[in-house]
């Protein structure tokens, strides 16, 4: 029995391993998968394009957006999803924020998404509102742009900020 000892343990650190790995390889697969559920799809193969429209719940990591209208812009070759673009009603949930605006643009390859009409977004007690709001995580830059009317920022200042904070 005593032989069999170190090779049980040796064999449940391999196996703790081994599951570990394939844990974080699903978690992976996840954040590459966007997942909708709407009320309507159209698909124009020609055009490269698929419109989600009605209630349009979409997923992808851990971002959530609901939209009225979702198109889905993809390679036509490839059939790798390039851009999602959602319109109407736009709301996301990202980490611990939120936005709202009209209009949602994300380019998935550049790690941009662009916000417009009165964008809204929060974090707790912070607050972030413009007309167009630039998020680009790849280079962690951010530029809100009035188009009009003021930019608006409310910052926590006894604590670590994360209004201005985006990861990828």
């Amino acid at each position: 029995m005593r032989r069999f000892l170190p090779i049980l343990l040796i064999a449940s650190v391999c196996l703790s391993g081994i599951l570990a790995a394939a844990e974080l390889k699903a978690q992976e697969v996840m954040a590459d998968m966007i997942e909708v559920d709407a009320d309507r799809m159209d698909v124009f193969a020609d055009e490269g394009k698929a419109v989600f429209q009605g209630s349009v719940n979409a997923t992808k990591g851990g971002m959530l957006l609901l939209s009225d209208r979702l198109t889905l812009m993809f390679d036509k070759t490839t059939k790798k999803v390039r851009r999602m673009l959602a319109e109407g009603e736009v709301r996301i949930t990202w980490e611990d924020k939120k936005a709202s605006c009209d209009q949602a643009e994300y380019m998935l390859e550049s790690e941009r998404i662009v916000f417009t009409g009165d964008v809204v977004i929060t974090r707790g007690e912070e607050l972030l509102r413009g007309q167009k709001v630039t998020v680009d995580t790849a280079e962690n830059r951010q530029v809100v742009e009035g188009e009009g009317s003021r930019v608006k920022i409310r910052v926590l200042t006894g604590e670590e900020t994360g209004i201005l904070q985006w990861e990828k």
